[in-house]
C-alpha cells in the first residue's frame, strides 16, 4: 500500500484550516478526530495514500456544504472534575467508528447509543443531550476504554452491547 505523500498532508491540513477544525498542537482537534472516524487512525501521517483521499474528498465535500465560521471550534462543556473536551471528543469519535462500523444502521440515534452503554458499562444514567453530565474524569476515562473495546470488537466483525 503506497504511503500518504508530503502534497497530500498540506492538502488535508490546509483544508482543515479554511474549515476551522485545526487547532495548531493538539491532536485531539475535530480534523483528527475526522481522520479517526474515517480511517480508524489518530495521525495523518500514518495513513495511506487511499485513505488520504478518502479523508480529502470528505473535507473537500465539507467545504462545498454551508461555510464554517472561522473561530474557534465548538467546545464541549466542562465542568472541574469532570469530562474534559478532548475526552468527550475522543467518546464521540469512536462512537462514530462504532456507528460505521455496523453492519446495518441503528434506529437509536448516536445519542441515545452512548447514554445505553454508559448506563450498562459504568452504571450510570445519561440523557442523549448531556451524556456526560455525571462522568468525571476518571469515569470518562474507563469509558473511553470501553469504546476501544467495542470498537475493536466491531471491526473483527463481533457484536458488541
Amino acid at each position: 500500500m503506497a504511503a500518504i505523500n508530503a502534497q497530500q498532508i498540506r492538502k488535508i491540513y490546509a483544508i482543515g484550516n479554511a474549515l476551522g477544525i485545526v487547532e495548531r498542537g493538539n491532536e485531539d482537534d475535530d480534523l483528527h478526530a475526522l481522520v479517526s472516524a474515517l480511517t480508524g487512525k489518530d495521525s495523518v501521517k500514518s495513513l495511506t495514500y487511499a485513505e488520504a483521499q478518502a479523508v480529502i474528498t470528505d473535507l473537500q465535500k465539507r467545504q462545498g456544504a454551508a461555510p464554517l465560521p472561522r473561530h474557534k471550534p465548538k467546545t464541549h462543556p466542562e465542568r472541574p472534575g469532570g469530562a474534559t473536551d478532548g475526552q468527550q471528543r475522543k467518546v464521540w469519535a469512536l462512537m462514530y467508528q462504532l456507528a460505521k462500523a455496523d453492519k446495518e444502521p441503528s434506529t437509536a440515534s448516536l445519542g441515545e447509543r452512548l447514554c445505553g452503554i454508559i448506563r450498562k458499562e459504568l452504571r450510570m444514567d445519561s440523557t442523549p443531550q448531556q451524556p456526560f453530565i455525571w462522568l468525571d474524569f476518571r469515569a470518562c476515562n474507563k469509558l473511553i476504554e470501553v469504546l476501544k473495546g467495542y470498537v475493536n470488537n466491531a471491526k473483527r466483525g463481533g457484536g458488541h452491547g
